[in-house]
Parts: C-alpha cells; structure tokens; sequence
C-alpha cells in the first residue's frame, strides 16, 4: 500500500499527481490510500480511496481511550522530541486536548500502516502528526518521504526523516573525492556570484505587505468553506477567514508604519563595520518550531548572541522582506537597545551584505548557503540540508557558537582554507543537489501559486519523481 498524506494545501498536486499515475498505469486504485481530514478536500479527492483521520477520531472518542496510559506506552516506544511545542495551531488548545489529540493521532498512524505499507509521502515537516507519522513508520519499517524545495533553481528534494535531511543528496556527495570534480561542476557557483538570484518564493503573493485582489478572491472562498460546509470540530486546520484576513490585515498596517518610520527603525549599513548577519526567519514556520526549536524566540536568540560577539563586532539583524510587518515596533526598540545590534532593512541587499561580512549566522535559513557560495563563514544553530556539505559551523550550544566566533573572528581567517578542499566540496555538493533533486516545484495549490503547481508540465516532473521513488 502506497499511502498520501492529502490534510494540507498540497493536497491538490497530490491528488493530480496520483490521478496521473491511474492514467499511466503506473499505480493502480487499490495499491493507493489518502489520508484526508473532515471534510478538507473532500470533493478533490473523490478518485481516490480514503482513511479520514478524524472519523477515526469520532471513533476513539467513543471508546473510551485511557489518555494517560497511552502517553506512558508512546513515551517508551517512540522518540517524543519536540512533538507538543512543534505544532502551531494544537499548542493553543488546552492541555488535556492536546495530549488526547496527541494519542489519536499515534493511534490513528498505529491503525493505519498495516502489514504491506511501503510508502508514505507527507509534505515538508511542520506540524506534530508529521513527526508522529514519521516515528510509527520509523517503527514500522516504512519510507517516509516529504519534500522540500533546494533554493537551486525550480528543484525539491526529498527527506526521509524529520531533521531536513536531503538523504539522497547526501548518499551521493559521500561518496566525494576530488578527483570526481570537473570544471563544469563550479558554473552554478560562479553563475550565483555574478548574478545572485532571490529565491522564488519571494514572488508569491502571500509574501505580499499590500493588499493584493488574490487576497480578497481567497477570503470568499475561505469563507464558503467554513462557515456553508461542516467543519469537523477536530479540524484545527481550516481556520476562521476573518481570523486570517485580521492576520494579514495588521501584518499590511504594521508594515506601512514600519515602512513610514524606515529610517527611525532601521539603521544604515557601515561597510566599515566587522559585522554578521542573522536574517529573521518568518514565524509561525517550520524554520523555528521544527528546525531550530530552542531558538524559537528569536529575540532572545539574537540577543544571546550579541552577548558573545567580541567588542569590536557588530550583529547585523536583517528584516525579511516576506516578515515586514510581522514584528512590532517594541520587537525592533528592544533589540535596538543593546549597541553592538544594528537592524537591517528589508531593501538593503543580502548578496552585497554578505559580501562584506565576516559571517552569517542563522537558524535555518538558505541563507547560510548563500554564504558558502560567497566564500563567507556560515554558522548554523538548527537543522538544515546544506550542513552535509560539512563546510558550515554546526552549533549546539551557546558555548560552541562563543568558540565558533573566537575562530572566525580572527584577522587573518578565510573560511575557504579553514576547511580542506572547500571549494570542491561545495562544488559537488551543488552538483549532487542538482543531480539528486527533481525538476518540479513542490508547493500549496492556493492564491497565485495554484496555477503554477497544477500545471501539466509541473504534474508530469512530479509523477517522474513518485515513479523514480517507488522503483
């Protein structure tokens, strides 16, 4: 049995990517299994047979389940790290919902992968029945696979754990010597320093500090399905349209007064500054809560790294474009108390800021990658793919990243001697990314980037990649 995990906004390329291998041949409808939640996708999803994990839910209900002794056999079974704190959405609920929620959604996996289950393909990790999806596969000898965009042009990678490992990127690039390195292998470096790209997530609409007319498109269709379809009072997923637009309504204000006080909030670049740069990473996002979930409150973070930096350096705290409007302007006078912290805007350029840097330090953030092409050190605090390349700082303390620093610090450090055959290493890292990766782009099917994932050429890369996957 080949499993789909259809609870998401990617359930619609799921579900056309499947419906294409009905059409090859490929896959037939009883070797296939959606996982769906209330009534999310229903209509879509109708070719397909599906487990409903919250009808499963209505019947645990019913049974009667003993929560607490539940949660004393998953402590002893499973690995349990970080599966209340990764959730955004179940952490608000109180506490003895979520851990009977917790123990449904064990027992609805449990229930789930029988005897003959081989595969289980899952978006990118960032919420807790991934991690429980995950752990009972891991138990069960089933490949868990989700997918995760490379920041190499328009390809995604898989992972088979929950720690944004690329475990076939990196199967490959062990298998590295430098007699394997060819001359073509450094283009894509020498291409990204020339003509260094955003990546492309940057375009979408959501990521938008204006209102856009896509957004009221969605509001509308939001709202049909919330408040005209019957919502499953399990379902933490579909959530309340107006609680949204409130969301993004203050996130487009805020970022107007931010953008109309720019030059009181944010301070300008000294090049002449021995600085690192810590660029915000979005939040509520996988990139904290799951990769990096020590380091959620990034204020504290940024903070307790500006107490390690040595006197003469300066943290350079640089806004995200898709972020403006997300922090308060208490978030940027807090951190603009401390004098060794310089907030950076959102327009200045992060390739040119790096250039000049004597660092970059971040959670999990591409870019730390971007850092490696530039030849500039780059300190990683959380899990990320590129850490395989064995070129970065990978700290786990604060004590390691005080040591990192001290290293990097020095006058005469050039990060491309530090490590041994850095520059071949990189280059055939990105050549085992290029290579290991698929030529599709693997996203939500809503507001502008719909039309984009649906499309025929997009669906057929796709099925190329599950094809591949399962041979």
């Amino acid at each position: 049995m080949i499993i789909f995990d259809l609870i998401n906004d990617e359930a619609p390329l799921f579900i056309k990517v499947v419906e294409k291998l009905f059409e090859e041949g490929h896959l037939s409808h009883k070797q296939v299994l959606g996982v769906t939640e209330g009534n999310r996708w229903k209509e879509e999803s109708k070719s397909l047979n599906c487990s409903n994990r919250l009808q499963f839910f209505d019947q645990l209900d019913k049974k009667n389940i003993n929560v607490p002794k539940e949660i004393n056999r998953i402590s002893h079974k499973y690995d349990n790290f970080n599966i209340y704190a990764c959730d955004r959405y179940i952490i608000r609920k109180e506490r003895a919902l979520q851990k009977k929620l917790l123990v449904y959604t064990y027992l609805f996996y449990e229930n789930l992968f029988k005897k003959g289950t081989t595969h289980y393909f899952t978006t990118g990790i960032a919420y807790t029945y991934n991690l429980v999806s995950y752990q009972v596969c891991k138990d069960r000898g089933i490949k868990h696979i989700s997918f995760y965009g490379t920041r190499i042009s328009n390809r995604t990678a898989i992972s088979l754990d929950v720690t944004n490992t690329f475990n076939e990127v990196r199967d490959m690039f062990r298998r590295f010597s430098v007699s394997k390195v060819s001359e073509n292998m450094f283009l894509p470096i020498q291409d990204f320093v020339n003509r260094p790209k955003q990546p492309s997530y940057m375009k979408n609409a959501i990521n938008s500090s204006t209102i856009k007319m896509i957004f009221i498109t969605e509001f509308f269709r939001r709202f049909n399905k919330y408040f005209f379809k019957t919502k499953h009072k399990y379902d933490y997923f579909t959530r309340n349209p107006f609680e949204l637009s409130s969301f993004k309504l203050k996130k487009i204000v805020n970022a107007q007064i931010i953008n109309f006080l720019h030059n009181r909030v944010f301070d300008k670049v000294d090049y002449s500054d021995d600085y690192y740069i810590f660029p915000l990473h979005m939040q509520p996002e996988a990139s904290t809560i799951i990769l990096s979930p020590f380091n959620v409150d990034q204020k504290t973070t940024i903070i307790n790294i500006s107490k390690i930096l040595p006197l003469n350096a300066v943290l350079y705290v640089k806004e995200h474009r898709s972020a403006l409007g997300q922090h308060s302007l208490a978030f940027y006078q807090d951190l603009k108390k401390h004098p060794n912290i310089k907030l950076i805007s959102y327009k200045e350029n992060m390739f040119d800021l790096i250039k000049n840097s004597k660092g970059t330090i971040n959670l999990s953030s591409t870019v730390g990658l971007e850092a490696l092409m530039l030849q500039k050190p780059s300190v990683v605090l959380g899990n990320v793919f590129y850490n395989e390349t064995g070129l970065t700082f990978k700290v786990n303390s604060y004590l390691e990243l005080q040591l990192a620093i001290n290293k990097i610090h020095k006058d005469d450090f050039e990060v491309k001697n530090h490590f041994e055959n850095y520059e071949s290493k990189l280059a055939y890292y990105l050549h085992c990314l290029n290579t290991k990766s698929y030529e599709f782009e693997f996203n939500v099917a809503k507001l502008d980037t719909k039309e984009r994932v649906l499309k025929d050429e997009n669906i057929l890369q796709f099925s190329k990649c599950i094809k591949t996957i399962l041979n």
